[in-house]
């Protein structure tokens, strides 16, 4: 095998890998960790759908004996939730996670599910992001990468430069589309191709395979 054919079976994934992880794991991070500033409409319409551990304590409570469950009194409900308006209206009720404005966005689009769906493409973006860098479990990952890219580019991307033409664009445009795009690309191709040989995949999963 030649030089350029080795290079091109080994280290193209791995420079795939590398590309594909400093996108999406800074979009991952401040997606889950940063916050900014929400219209009161689209803060009520967060506030509406919940969060992912409200989601899961009224699952589990609805499956507990009715002898374990325990029930709030009103007044004590109402007073909580005075008390939570007090704090909202003191902290600034609408500075919320920057991952909200994916979620209203596929609430827009009428997805299913859109807080579980947002929640689990931010999730795949950072884990997925350390998982591509050692290069393990690598094709599942750079699927979901690929699902939640296409959602981005889609919902979140496209609205932001098809206002102008190409050569109208400004730099942060280019920047915004051209990553993107990149993280589309780049998650596709690691599906078909693989981690490649520096990987913990092919030193798990393939290590007794021939080379």
């Amino acid at each position: 095998m030649s030089l350029s054919q080795n290079a091109s079976l080994q280290l193209a994934p791995l420079f795939a890998r590398i590309v594909l992880a400093t996108i999406v794991l800074p979009a991952g991070y401040v997606s889950l960790f940063r916050t900014s500033n929400f219209t009161s409409q689209d803060a009520a319409r967060i506030e509406a759908m919940g969060t992912p551990v409200k989601m899961i304590e009224n699952s589990v409570d609805k499956i507990k004996p009715v002898a374990l469950r325990v029930e709030t009194p009103a007044a004590a409900d109402e007073d909580s939730d005075k008390k939570d308006d007090a704090e909202k209206s003191s902290a600034g009720a609408n500075n919320m996670r920057n991952l909200n404005h994916f979620i209203i966005r596929l609430d827009d689009a009428k997805v299913p599910q859109p807080l579980i769906v947002g929640w689990v493409c931010a999730i795949a973006e950072l884990v997925g992001g350390i998982m591509l860098l050692v290069g393990l479990f690598t094709r599942w990952f750079a699927l979901l990468l690929f699902i939640g890219a296409v959602f981005h580019i889609w919902l979140m991307t496209w609205p932001e430069v098809r206002g102008a033409l190409p050569w109208d664009w400004n730099v942060d445009k280019m920047h915004l589309f051209s990553s993107a795009l990149t993280a589309v690309l780049m998650s596709f191709s690691l599906m078909f191709t693989g981690p490649g040989r520096f990987s913990l995949d092919r030193l798990i999963f393939a290590k007794h395979a021939a080379d």
